[in-house]
């Protein structure tokens, strides 16, 4: 997937230094980065080359419109360091301070936050140089700047200096929206303004010695944050509370401020953090049959603990963000690299069974596919999942063969913290849960215990799971395909395989055709194989000959294993049989010797001839055929009815009696019913030629 590049467009280096290093702290090495702080460097090809535009400020808009950009343009909006605001503190109220900075817009926004953050009580005086007169800055002492300091008139000595303004939070979601790209690091991002803020906060205190004071300055701070803020003192009174926490916790409209925490919020745990005084981020508590994610962060000097912040989410708010705006998930490799343009071959078979699977992808139905290993059955059940209306949403793939019992079912559901020696402390997600909303792959299903089954079967009718040592269900939308090359009939007669799962399971069934029987598309693999490692081998004709004859056992995987291992072995480009392994050699003898049953096929298909019936004996085995992949037999009742035109009873009956004679079919003793043979399959394969 193609990084986004965003194209920084500032009136300085330092605002463009600035703007960069908030761009990689929220999104890392998501995106690319080119930066412009002077509008004279901008050219037609760096506006071609980025998918947004990023301004300091509006002034900036011209510059990018006189060159007729039709990229999406965005002009940040901008906080102010919290740490700054420290030099602040010691003003006296109503004291004259110049903010100057460069154009009319940022200074009135630049005073309004400073106003938000509780700074109202100084009188601050906007200044632009060559807008603003510099006569009616004769009489002020003081002035303000936001890394410009030659912005203030000459005669002004006691300079304030709050640094770069960087990029608002508000901005970086906006920027995540259009790229559709993770919040993983929003809380980093939003960490270094609490950091900030608590330092701040308990400077004021110190300064002031009002705590009442203190809330009053920073309370449109706190409520102006979409997450729930408590802070508690050393003895765990409540000091500040804002209203995103009353919202959240359902608190009633009575003050909570000067209340001990157990008579508010007493089910956090808080206790635990007061004697360890560590951190504890993200944790997950139930509170009002809600799911909230809470950090509790103490305050310390000298080691010694003066009071704890707690701030939290709700998780269904968290998850709807995040299914807003992260519509693939990489970060986990719930990934997918096949689609149907991957499925090579132009066998009826193949196209058959690829026309087939596109259908099913556009249903939400389970689906169930069958065939040999090396048949390509992930490469189906991901392509299905690529064209489904969740193909922008987590594919996930477990295989049963070759996991314990234990061991499937923690990785299916997951675990809770502690559930078993060796558990992680934080508990795990099963993989049930990472495909919500997704696609699950269950490969080799056949080899799933009976235990699992009916875990399976649970699972696939209440659509929830539950954790290994959890008491709670979590709600999950999951389409499933599952995968064998088993015969779960024979399975269920056995009694190793649940009937009623397989009924859950096989509600789209999909059966794909070994390589043996779809040898008109070996050579088109091999091509395929070659151009892919891009080498170009030429094959004597006994070895095509051998290639052909051979069956193939392992179908697509072996045959693609069988190009590597040419790779190594051929120093030319010419694939003689002294390059060929031994076990395809050996199976040649075989052929040989069914020489005879080759040329008594030829003999079978003139016999068919014979007649004017070969119209009739070929769309009987193609319904035989059909009837074998759904792994069913029929009786000459259901075969009238799949038949594309009418036969009569009698003669229907003859034309199995002929094809029975050249042992084209079988036919069941009783209610078995009819089935195709090999030599049918055959007749079939050349009756289409």
């Amino acid at each position: 997937m193609k990084k986004p590049t965003i194209l920084l467009v500032t009136i300085s280096k330092k605002v463009c230094k600035t703007f960069e290093e908030n761009l990689r702290m929220f999104f890392g090495s998501k995106i690319y980065i080119d930066t412009c702080y002077d509008p004279l460097q901008l050219n037609e090809e760096r506006i071609h080359n980025a998918d947004l535009i990023l301004l300091s400020s509006p002034v900036l808009e011209d510059s990018i419109k006189a060159l007729n950009s039709n990229k999406p343009i965005m002009v940040a909006r901008r906080s102010i360091r919290i740490a700054n605001l420290e030099k602040l503190l010691d003003l006296t109220p109503q004291t004259k301070i110049l903010l100057a900075t460069t154009d009319v817009r940022n200074v009135r926004d630049s005073i309004n936050l400073l106003h938000s953050y509780g700074f109202g009580h100084l009188k601050l005086i906007p200044y632009v140089p060559g807008l603003t007169n510099v006569e009616q800055a004769e009489d002020i002492e003081f002035a303000i700047t936001l890394g410009r300091d030659e912005l203030v008139p000459k005669h002004i000595r006691k300079i304030i200096d709050l640094g770069n303004r960087p990029i608002d939070l508000t901005t970086m979601l906006d920027i995540a929206h259009l790229f559709n790209l993770s919040l993983e690091k929003a809380h980093f991002y939003t960490a270094e303004f609490f950091r900030d803020f608590v330092k701040l906060g308990r400077n004021l205190s110190l300064s002031i010695q009002n705590e009442k004071q203190l809330i009053q300055k920073l309370e449109s701070v706190l409520d102006a944050v979409h997450e729930g803020i408590i802070g508690l003192d050393e003895k765990g009174i409540i000091t500040l509370i804002n209203e995103d926490a009353h919202r959240i916790l359902h608190l009633p409209s009575i003050n909570c401020i000067g209340k001990h925490y157990n008579e508010v919020i007493p089910n956090f745990q808080i206790s635990e953090t007061y004697i360890d005084q560590k951190e504890q981020l993200d944790s997950l508590f139930q509170i009002n049959n809600r799911s909230l994610l809470v950090s509790k962060v103490p305050l310390t000097i000298n080691q010694k603990i003066i009071g704890l912040v707690i701030t939290l989410q709700d998780v269904t708010r968290v998850q709807s963000m995040e299914h807003e705006i992260r519509r693939k998930s990489t970060e986990l490799g719930l990934t997918t690299k096949y689609s149907f343009d991957n499925i090579i071959g132009n066998s009826h078979l193949i196209v058959s069974a690829k026309q087939k699977a596109i259908r099913l992808a556009q249903s939400d139905y389970t689906v169930l596919i069958t065939g040999e290993n090396g048949t390509g059955k992930e490469v189906f059940a991901q392509a299905i999942h690529n064209s489904s209306e969740r193909k922008d949403r987590p594919f996930v793939a477990v295989n049963f063969a070759g996991l314990t019992e234990t061991l499937i079912e923690s990785e299916l559901f997951g675990y809770e913290g502690g559930a078993f020696t060796g558990a992680k402390k934080e508990g795990k997600m099963g993989l049930f849960e990472l495909a919500h909303n997704g696609t699950i792959f269950m490969d080799e299903i056949g080899d799933a215990s009976l235990s699992i089954q009916a875990s399976l079967l649970r699972v696939l009718q209440e659509r929830q799971v539950m954790r290994v040592g959890g008491h709670k269900v979590i709600p999950i939308n999951v389409r499933v395909i599952a995968a064998t090359n088993k015969n779960l009939h024979e399975m269920i007669k056995e009694g190793t395989f649940r009937e009623d799962l397989y009924y859950r399971l096989n509600v789209l069934p999909l059966q794909l055709p070994s390589l043996r029987e779809r040898k008109q598309d070996l050579f088109i693999l091999i091509d395929f194989f070659l151009k892919l490692i891009r080498k170009n081998l030429i094959f004597e004709s006994s070895v095509k000959n051998l290639l052909m004859n051979y069956n193939w056992p392992g179908n697509i995987r072996e045959l693609e294993n069988f190009i590597h291992y040419l790779m190594v072995v051929v120093e030319g480009n010419m694939v003689t049989e002294n390059h060929i392994p031994d076990h395809i050699l050996l199976s040649q003898e075989t052929v040989n010797s069914s020489d005879n049953s080759l040329s008594e096929i030829e003999e079978t298909l003139l016999f068919l001839k014979t007649g004017n019936f070969i119209e009739d004996f070929k769309s009987i085995l193609q319904t035989l055929w059909i009837c074998k992949k759904r792994e069913i037999s029929v009786g000459r009742g259901v075969m009238q009815e799949m038949l594309p035109y009418f036969l009569s009873d009698s003669q229907l009956r003859h034309r199995l009696s002929i094809l029975n004679k050249a042992k084209c079919i079988k036919v069941g003793i009783k209610k078995q019913g009819t089935e195709i043979t090999e030599v049918g399959l055959e007749i079939l394969h050349r009756l289409k030629m």
